[in-house]
């Protein structure tokens, strides 16, 4: 039987994760329900962070709102709240409870239900990972627990697989080898899956979002039943087509250079995330812009887009991508954050999946020697 080994690392790496999110509670509410007194509270329970936020939006009131209490006459107060709820009071939505440090339970996050739907959509955790352990039984291919990650501020588990019987030769040559597996990141109202695709010569890795499926509770379509079935579908059958999509896309970034846009694009990916200077070293050492100054003798960066999505950088897009993926996927030799590392890779393939390469559709430079128009008068 396939897959024994790997379904038992994926258990017990799960097992202290369920224990700590077994008081995790997944509630149902109509927006009447809501309590404005005290900020915004579900039957005594407080909405905080994205849940506060996401309702107010949803209300089409200002972020400030609730500390217009504080102003009022808890009757003025009380007339205003009603009036609010009153135009939203029927529409159904699923809260999240958890306990936060001090043991006291709030709301963290909040999602419109769809009462049309015919089947559940209330997968638990231990749903998810009973369907793709089914799946990988089912499976006649072998696979390996690439990793498994748990982002605790958004209680959120990640399951990388690697299917060991499914290998692409992207140049035919037995030199370029990628092995291909899936990806699926969960939570109780939240399902994403995308290929994942790794370099064997360096261990690099990607997720290419673009060929997958991302989902949320309050989409139509998303439903317990979709769910197990996109898991079957991926792990059991796989997805013929993209063996032949990635080795396409990978001879298309060899034939063309990345243009000085694009190399900004994956610059500022690091300058965005560089709080207190942690990855100043990083884009000094690998997204050094200074060969561009030499070489154009102009301030680059202050250039239009125009202009440097038409400026070519000198770097081969297909090494260019390899060096993004050796960053996303080296933590014991780049320090990264492990988010950084997750989004770098899905940002890589948008790079190795792009239909067309600035540098792509560029007129080379030639000499021209127009002829002279007579011009009538």
């Amino acid at each position: 039987m396939y897959n024994t080994e790997t379904i038992e690392q994926i258990r017990q790496e799960s097992t202290g994760i369920l224990e700590r999110l077994a008081d995790r509670e997944i509630s149902g509410f109509k927006i009447k329900d809501l309590d404005f007194d005290n900020g915004v509270s579900l039957r005594g329970t407080p909405l905080v962070g994205h849940a506060l936020k996401g309702v107010l939006a949803f209300l089409r009131v200002r972020t400030g709102f609730v500390d217009f209490a504080q102003k009022m006459t808890p009757e003025d107060w009380t007339t205003v709240s009603r009036k609010i709820k009153a135009t939203e009071g029927e529409t159904a939505m699923y809260a999240k409870i958890v306990k936060n440090d001090l043991g006291q339970p709030e709301i963290t996050e909040v999602y419109p239900q769809n009462r049309n739907k015919k089947n559940p959509d209330d997968a638990s955790y231990r749903q998810y990972l009973d369907w793709i352990t089914e799946a990988l039984l089912q499976s006649e291919n072998a696979y390996t627990l690439k990793s498994f990650d748990f982002d605790a501020k958004h209680e959120t588990m990640g399951i990388t697989l690697l299917n060991n019987d499914r290998k692409v030769d992207v140049f035919g040559t037995d030199l370029d080898v990628w092995k291909m597996g899936d990806r699926f990141v969960f939570n109780g109202l939240r399902f994403d899956y995308a290929p994942f695709f790794e370099r064997l010569i360096c261990s690099n890795g990607n997720t290419a979002t673009e060929y997958g499926f991302g989902a949320g509770i309050n989409q139509a379509k998303f439903n317990n039943k979709k769910i197990q079935g996109i898991i079957e579908r991926s792990l059991v059958h796989g997805q013929e087509t993209l063996p032949e999509i990635l080795a396409q896309s990978v001879q298309h970034l060899q034939n063309y250079n990345v243009s000085i846009h694009e190399f900004y694009t994956f610059r500022k990916f690091f300058e965005s995330r560089n709080e207190n200077g942690r990855y100043d070293s990083l884009i000094e050492r690998y997204f050094s812009d200074r060969p561009f100054y030499s070489a154009y003798g102009e301030d680059v960066a202050r250039k239009s887009y125009k202009w440097k999505s038409t400026a070519d950088s000198g770097i081969n897009a297909y090494d260019f991508f390899n060096g993004l993926t050796y960053l996303a996927s080296h933590p014991d030799k780049i320090k990264t954050e492990k988010k950084d590392r997750t989004d770098l890779q899905i940002a890589a393939s948008s790079l190795l999946f792009k239909k067309q390469l600035d540098m792509e559709d560029i007129a080379s430079p030639v000499k021209i020697s127009y002829p002279r128009l007579e011009i009538m008068h």
